[in-house]
């Protein structure tokens, strides 16, 4: 299988590249581009590849631009840093998408998709394709159950959310905590992600919850918040570089 990588950050493409390799020592990389330009001028001048790892925001703007210049008929797997993007409402035969940071298990769930799908692909309808390259619709509120009523919170007022025993608890400013029906992992598509940042497995913080920031070992982040939690908040290795890229976006 010939593989097509379109990523601007060097070392994610390298560490794709041989996460592919390892699940299958029969793929074959294509190619790897860093910019919107040089995949449209790849994709005039070369034959289509069998798969084509397309991350979202390039250095030269969003990827849209390749799909509107020309035509793409090899199955996508889109890449982002980000969750508000539209792309999990589009489970359509055409396409995945993979959130960073990705392991193996992602590259592997994608390839068996793909496997699943062979001979049922379909290229996507460009319109289709632009709405899902477009911010998702961000959750804004969510739904307490509290006793025999209901309540409606504005996440805004939500400090941090914490998953531990298969549960998932909102913690407010205010001081109240609330179990929520979403998982961390669902949050995480679904919150703003100019204002929450899921540090890893476990909490999804509000950037305005953060008290302290602090180097740890092996490279990772430890956090103190300014409300409620009083353990030591560790921003797993693989999540800083993107973490300290929120913090400063």
């Amino acid at each position: 299988m010939r593989i097509l990588v379109i990523e601007d950050e060097t070392h994610t493409a390298n560490r794709l590249c041989d996460l592919l390799t390892q699940y299958d020592d029969t793929i074959r990389i294509a190619a790897i581009l860093e910019s919107n330009e040089a995949a449209i001028h790849w994709f005039r001048t070369h034959k289509m590849p069998d798969l084509v790892f397309q991350d979202i925001e390039l250095t030269d703007g969003n990827c849209f631009q390749i799909f509107d210049r020309v035509e793409v008929t090899a199955p996508i797997i889109f890449t982002t840093a980000y969750s508000n993007y539209a792309l999990r409402s589009f489970a359509l035969n055409s396409i995945d998408y993979i959130v960073k940071p990705y392991g193996p298990e992602d590259i592997a769930r994608a390839l068996r998709k793909l496997e699943r799908l062979k001979g049922a692909f379909r290229p996507p309808e460009k319109e289709m394709l632009r709405a899902a390259l477009s911010p998702n619709t961000i959750r804004n509120r969510l739904l307490i159950k509290l006793g025999d009523q209901y309540r409606s919170v504005n996440t805004g007022e939500i400090a941090y959310f914490k998953s531990e025993s298969r549960l998932t608890t909102a913690y407010t400013f205010s001081g109240e905590k609330h179990i929520v029906d979403p998982s961390v992992n669902k949050l995480a598509q679904e919150l703003d992600a100019s204002v929450f940042f899921q540090v890893n497995r476990k909490f999804i913080l509000n950037i305005s919850a953060i008290g302290s920031i602090k180097q740890w070992f092996s490279n990772r982040l430890k956090l103190t918040l300014n409300v409620g939690e009083r353990e030591n908040i560790i921003v797993s290795r693989d999540r800083v570089k993107y973490f300290k890229a929120w913090l400063d976006q």
